[in-house]
């Protein structure tokens, strides 16, 4: 269970960055093999604003194109 909390909390603070996240990178920065499942309870509980979910491409040496989902935050801009 500490190890779900820690997960949730390193990919909400990675999110609230600004930066993307697919799968792979999960896996590589904070050992996460359910990303969509961490970003989706992220949401239930009203930790994370929308996410936008989209696709990137990604060419392996075994196929050119595999499509996996990535997740992003758009901050809002301050108001001056």
């Amino acid at each position: 269970m500490r190890q779900i909390e820690r997960q949730k909390t390193a990919i909400r603070d990675y999110l609230l960055l600004g930066l993307s996240l697919n799968p792979l990178e999960a896996i590589n920065k904070f050992g996460c093999t359910k990303l969509s499942t961490r970003v989706g309870e992220l949401e239930r509980e009203g930790k994370l604003p929308k996410v936008i979910r989209g696709w990137l491409l990604v060419k392996t040496r075994y196929c050119d194109k595999v499509k996996v989902r990535t997740y992003q935050i758009i901050k809002p801009k301050k108001r001056k």
